[in-house]
């Protein structure tokens, strides 16, 4: 960690060079530093100040729906990590991806990520909400599952944000700051002890080194053992995993050197390292789902792995059938074979007797990082205009695995690797006031790079039903570590607002941007075992008499070829599957918006944008033909009121919007079939009619990037906050989201057709809760004395948040995937000033009622295992959920100096 610091301190300070040079000549303005972010009004509300157009203001004056927090709200509310925002800012949506940890998607306003643990490039495909770290583009959402300390604020504000935030802002922006340093010598330590093993200490301290140098540095270690008991063990061999599931180990530390010479002109140089290392997620088995009739000649319950058929998994260990025997008939007594231990019907019956927090996994999905940010920011203010220079470079690395859902047998292998990922930023922001500031304006350039080489996966699979591994019926790895990707944006921006009447203000504003791709495609297959004979019915296939060896068995013979096709759909030779492909982009985005006071403390306003989510290159698609996906556009039309009042002497803060969005040009990455080489009876070439009667023979199906047409989202957004009685302070949120695909039919690409069942999404809901809502009461009780022994104060705080159950398109699902509504509990409690000292004691419970909470899948149902089964005609399968968080509790002890 210490080389880090070092590296990381000498390349802020090489950063900040050119603005030094630029910007030294002092001058008598403004100060520069900026104003406190939370205060407490005269009306006992907080006056909040922002950000989010580039200049600090009002939170109540800025004409957008947001939401906003303090290090003090973060610790109230129990927000630890970016994740948690979901809980208390509405509208917003964050959970991490399938399998990942340490990757969230983040959706505001029904605009969503594409699920990040797919299989593609962390590259591929643009978020839809942007994350921001002291100014800083936090471009993937790899990593972002770091904690939140020593926050000086946090901003979460909705609606496409094109012209000022910039591109993959579609459904709006998540910003946060640091505390910067400053004059005075200050720090505090604090310490947490809870349940599951929850230990953690953060600390800062802020020094003066002068009287125009400060330095701050913070730090904070955290480590919490997994929530999710396992219980998996091979009888066999032996082998056990009892590594709880959903923990982590992370360490972070803020550091940052403040240059002052005048009130006019500051150096801000940060460094922002983190490492995360997480036990991985899992699933827990729920139930079985017996289907009835046949289905491919067998009873419908033998699609269940290790119903009917027996296998050896990629660890070497044998699973036998759960059932003894099996006939179109139906299926025998259940086996007394003890290999068949493992198979899955045998284990969801014992988690059924552990509990809702287990599973019986064979491998944890474990994953480590390493995240280094290093940042300059130049500021000067000439009088009537500011200057900021902003320049970042971010590094970080990252790999694990996805080994399965909470199974007991391993079959499907899928190693991820970042092992360069670096990124590059630089702006120039302008901003200014005219015509006896009746206009403030702001402008801009911006510039960002990123490259991630060789950060494809490593994906092993086979199929249970081939019983053991054996030439013909092999290992399959598609090899996707040649790939690398590279992207490139830049763009100009304006904005002004007119004060058209002392009560009345126009703002209007442009952006331009244009994007460059390009990405690198080269994923090889490798089968195993294999043999000559075996190796000749594999297209351009070549044969490879040596082994390879995995999980420590090794095979022998390698059947070497090419994944990717070329654009007629044929399989390339090895000697020709390296690809490159290149794309470019460019779009205007544009802000308008009419905001009017209406009386004192109350502002009514109407504002319209654009957004723009760039193109993307799907590196996992294995004709290049289809890799390239266009941008996303949205329109956005919001209208609401902020309003501070009172009633009787009691204050209340009001704020409300409400909005609709058209979203054109979808994009969606699925599977379709590729009939270049496919033929009907007699010959004839392959129609979609022939297909979807099963007529068709050598067919295959491709990863397909393509643009669906149109949806429209309806949403509300409520903040309320008031205060009834002293101290005591209460505020309700909420958000309801109405979101649905218009249109979202799509031509296929020549060679393609559409896959039989149900693709046509048009008419059905976004995978979302539609109604979120946050409740929160805070007593300060003013209590100054606990048994005789004096305190500053004793505080209370009770959060509850409730959404709905997820919409879904269920029509190729069964209904007991369809996930249900939930409410969360949370409570704490805080003395400060004990004994007239600077200790602060406080203890917290989250989720009180140990209500048990399945996350769903991405597209809003719990999962079948194996996949896609439920909803198929004769079928079965394991219904499957993430749980979330049980009961925690614990307590905490700070000290301020």
């Amino acid at each position: 960690m210490s080389n880090r610091l070092l590296s990381a301190l000498c390349a802020s300070t090489a950063l900040a060079l050119p603005g030094l040079v630029a910007f030294s000549a002092p001058a008598s303005a403004q100060a520069s530093a900026p104003p406190s972010s939370f205060s407490v009004g005269a009306n006992g509300l907080e006056t909040v100040v922002v950000t989010a157009r580039k200049r600090f203001e009002n939170e109540q004056s800025v004409p957008i729906s947001m939401s906003t927090f303090s290090q003090d709200d973060l610790d109230r509310l129990n927000i630890r990590t970016i994740e948690d925002l979901r809980y208390v800012a509405p509208s917003v949506h964050i959970a991490p991806t399938t399998f990942r940890q340490d990757t969230l998607n983040v959706t505001i306003r029904g605009q969503r990520d594409f699920d990040s643990s797919s299989g593609q490039s962390v590259m591929s495909f643009d978020p839809a909400a942007a994350v921001y770290m002291d100014g800083v583009y936090l471009a993937r959402p790899v990593g972002l599952s770091g904690g939140l300390f020593d926050i000086d604020s946090v901003e979460v504000l909705k609606g496409p944000q094109g012209t000022l935030v910039g591109r993959n802002t579609t459904g709006g922006a998540i910003m946060y700051r640091t505390r910067e340093p400053d004059s005075s010598f200050g720090g505090y330590v604090h310490a947490t002890l809870g349940d599951y093993g929850r230990a953690q200490v953060q600390g800062a301290i802020n020094i003066p080194l002068t009287d125009q140098l400060f330095f701050r540095a913070a730090a904070q270690v955290s480590d919490q053992r997994g929530y999710v008991a396992n219980y998996y063990y091979d009888p066999a061999s032996g082998y056990r995993n009892s590594q709880p599931a959903m923990g982590s180990n992370k360490i972070a530390a803020n550091l940052s050197l403040k240059w002052q010479p005048d009130e006019s002109f500051d150096v801000i140089v940060r460094a922002n390292l983190a490492a995360e290392h997480d036990t991985g997620s899992t699933y827990h088995s729920i139930s079985a789902f017996d289907g009835k009739g046949l289905r491919f000649g067998r009873p419908a319950i033998c699609n269940i792995p290790g119903a009917c058929i027996g296998f050896t998994d990629l660890l070497g260990h044998k699973i036998a059938p759960y059932y003894s025997s099996y006939s179109p008939a139906g299926v025998g007594p259940v086996s007394t074979d003890p290999a068949n231990y493992n198979s899955l019907q045998q284990s969801v019956l014992r988690e059924q007797k552990y509990g809702f927090w287990s599973t019986e996994q064979t491998v944890s999905n474990r994953d480590i990082g390493h995240y280094q940010t290093v940042s300059a920011t130049v500021n000067k203010d000439f009088g009537d205009i500011d200057v900021k220079w902003l320049s970042a470079y971010r590094w970080w690395d990252n790999r694990g695995t996805s080994i399965g859902r909470g199974l007991p047998y391993d079959t499907a292998d899928y190693e991820y690797i970042t092992p360069d990922y670096k990124s590059y930023q630089s702006e120039l922001t302008v901003n200014g006031n005219a015509f006896d500031d009746t206009v403030k304006w702001t402008a801009g350039l911006f510039f960002f790079q990123e490259d991630s080489p060789h950060d494809g996966g490593l994906f092993y699979l086979f199929i249970p039903n081939n019983g053991f591994p054996q030439p013909g019926k092999g290992i399959t790895l598609q090899d996707g570590s040649a790939n690398s990707q590279r992207n490139t944006s830049y763009a100009g921006y304006a904005q002004a607002t007119w004060s058209v009447r002392p009560d009345t203000r126009l703002t209007a504003g442009i952006r331009y941007t244009y994007d460059e791709r390009y990405a690198h495609m080269g994923t090889r297959t490798d089968i195993f075992p294999a043999t000559p004979a075996s190796t000749a019915s594999v297209a351009n296939g070549v044969y490879d008499p040596g082994s390879y060896t995995l999980n420590g068995i090794s095979y022998s013979g390698i059947t070497h070829a090419c994944t990717l096709t070329d654009r007629s759909g044929k399989l390339l030779p090895l000697s020709q599957c390296d690809k490159d492909i290149y794309a470019s982009f460019h779009k205007p985005t544009w802000t308008l918006a009419l905001d009017h006071d209406l009386w004192d403390g109350t502002m009514v306003y109407f504002t319209t944008r654009s957004g723009y989510r760039s193109g993307a290159i799907n590196s996992t698609a294995i004709n290049p033909a289809v890799t390239v996906a266009k941008p996303e556009n949205v329109q956005d039309y919001e209208a609401g009121i902020k309003s501070d009042w009172s009633l009787f002497d009691m204050p209340i803060r009001t704020n409300l919007s409400a909005y609709f969005t058209d979203y054109h040009d979808i994009q969606i990455l699925t599977a379709l079939p590729n009939v270049t080489l496919a033929t009907g009876p007699g010959g004839v070439p392959c129609t979609q009619a022939l297909y979807d009667n099963g007529s068709c023979i050598n067919t295959t199906n491709d990863n397909v990037t393509l643009n669906a047409k149109t949806a429209h989202i309806y949403g509300a957004e409520w903040e309320i906050s008031l205060i009834p009685l002293p101290g005591l302070t209460v505020t309700s949120s909420g958000s309801y989201l109405d979101a649905h695909y218009t249109d979202y039919t799509f031509t296929p690409p020549a060679g393609y057709l559409l896959p039989t069942g149900t693709t046509n999404l048009s008419g059905t809901p976004f995978p979302l809760p539609t109604w979120q809502t946050s409740q929160t009461v805070t007593y300060a009780t003013g209590v100054h004395d606990i048994a005789s022994v004096p305190v500053d104060d004793v505080s209370f705080t009770a959060h509850y948040y409730w959404q709905s159950r997820y919409n879904a398109d269920l029509r190729t699902f069964h209904p007991s995937q369809r996930t249900g509504s939930y409410g969360l509990l949370d409570l704490r409690a805080n003395i400060t000033g004990i004994a007239g000292s600077k200790f602060d004691f406080g203890v917290y419970m989250t989720n009180v009622l140990n209500t048990p909470v399945c996350m769903p899948e991405y597209n809003g149902v719990l999962n079948s295992a194996p996949n896609a089964t439920f909803g198929i005609a004769n079928t079965a399968g394991v219904l499957q959920c993430v749980p979330m968080a049980p009961r925690m509790s614990g307590i905490t002890l700070g000290y301020k100096f």
